[in-house]
């Protein structure tokens, strides 16, 4: 009996030694799972707040471009009411985001331009409507587009700045509506002449002589003309560089030199002072550049004036004054001066065989060098041209 309760002792010793080990076991897999949770919920909380940060990030890069954005950006709804507008976009409409609330964009902005390109966006079946606006003395072209995402609708709308181009066209037309007409009448001139002498109207010897040198005189002209047209075409595209030192003061002492004939017929006192160098340019541009400021002081004078040109340094610039005592320049035609064809007085320049564009070239010129030119001018006393280029 002994053996038997020995025996049910250990095989109970045995089952409590099983047992706990058993329970050892499964609290070690129960840590180990609970370990596996904890590092797997940071693990998802890391890539939450990993994702949380991207989001953000993108959302700041958006609102980044979006404010920096040089165009309007305007995002409607449905109703029109404004979910997404920059900077540049309420500027332009005049439009502040206090009022933004619950209210139709045809409340917020009176611009009835650009409410109407909003209207034929709605109406017309075009995937976008393009409209050119004027808004601050700025010509703007809204691009508006009709957009449809399942139920979602709405309306995007992109405000470009197209000043620049618009009057780039304007001025192209007029430079081609002008140079129509300054060929036109030189040809019809030369035509008419031509027309005489086939004809056998021109018999007499002085007459021959007489229509001979108009025809000269308008073939010069329209010469004249069309070099300066290829001239002022070659200086806007900067087909020459500006990478020589030129000296001012020879220069102009070449252009004094090219112009002498003219200067001594009109008996005219031309004076040079002072001298500078630039250490960027290009000769060629320099000596046209006098030749213009000149020759125009020449043609807009008295018999026996004066034309001086003073050169000197203004700080780290080159700066040039070319002034007459002549007859000045009328108030309201001074800040049309350096246009293209643009005469102050007409006869007098039809008279002297002038082009209209001398000093046109010379603007571009100081354009091309990234300087200034001004004016000076009272009638029946003289001009002054101030010319500011960069020395260094």
């Amino acid at each position: 009996m002994e053996w038997i309760l020995w025996s049910l002792l250990a095989l109970l010793a045995a089952a409590l030694v099983t047992g706990g080990i058993y329970h050892l076991n499964f609290r070690q897999q129960q840590c180990k799972q609970q370990e596996v949770n904890r590092h797997a919920v940071v693990s998802a909380q890391q890539e939450l707040s990993r994702m949380r940060n991207a989001l953000k990030h993108q959302q700041d890069i958006i609102s980044l471009i979006q404010e920096r954005m040089v165009e309007g950006l305007l995002v409607l709804d449905d109703s029109d009411k404004i979910q997404l507008a920059n900077r540049t976009a309420t500027a332009l409409l005049q439009i502040t985001q206090e009022n933004w609330e619950d209210k139709s964009i045809f409340i917020l902005t009176d611009n009835q331009t650009f409410l109407s390109a909003l209207r034929r966006s709605k109406t017309e079946h075009a995937s976008s409507v393009h409209q050119l606006m004027q808004m601050d003395g700025k010509y703007i072209r809204a691009y508006v587009s009709r957009v449809e995402m399942g139920k979602i609708h709405g309306t995007i709308v992109l405000l470009v700045d197209v000043t620049y181009s618009v009057k780039a066209e304007k001025m192209r037309q007029e430079f081609t509506a002008n140079v129509s007409h300054e060929l036109k009448t030189p040809l019809t001139t030369i035509k008419g002449f031509g027309e005489m002498f086939s004809s056998g109207m021109l018999t007499r010897q002085e007459d021959v002589q007489k229509y001979g040198a108009m025809i000269e005189r308008e073939s010069e002209r329209l010469l004249f003309l069309i070099n300066d047209i290829i001239r002022l075409s070659e200086i806007e595209e900067h087909t020459e560089n500006l990478n020589t030192p030129v000296e001012l003061a020879s220069a102009a002492k070449d252009a004094i030199q090219i112009l002498h004939q003219k200067i001594q017929e009109n008996q005219m006192q031309v004076r040079l002072e002072g001298s500078c160098l630039l250490l960027k340019s290009n000769e060629g541009y320099i000596r046209e550049m006098f030749i213009n400021l000149i020759d125009n002081a020449i043609k807009y004078n008295h018999t026996g004036g004066e034309v001086g040109i003073r050169l000197s340094h203004h700080g780290r610039q080159a700066k040039i004054v070319v002034w007459d005592n002549g007859i000045g320049i009328p108030v309201h035609a001074q800040s049309r001066i350096f246009e293209r064809f643009y005469r102050v007085d007409k006869s007098r320049s039809k008279e002297w065989g002038g082009t209209g564009l001398g000093l046109s070239i010379v603007k571009h010129i100081v354009d091309y060098h990234e300087g200034t030119i001004s004016l000076r001018s009272e009638l029946g006393k003289g001009t002054e041209i101030t010319i500011l280029l960069p020395a260094r």
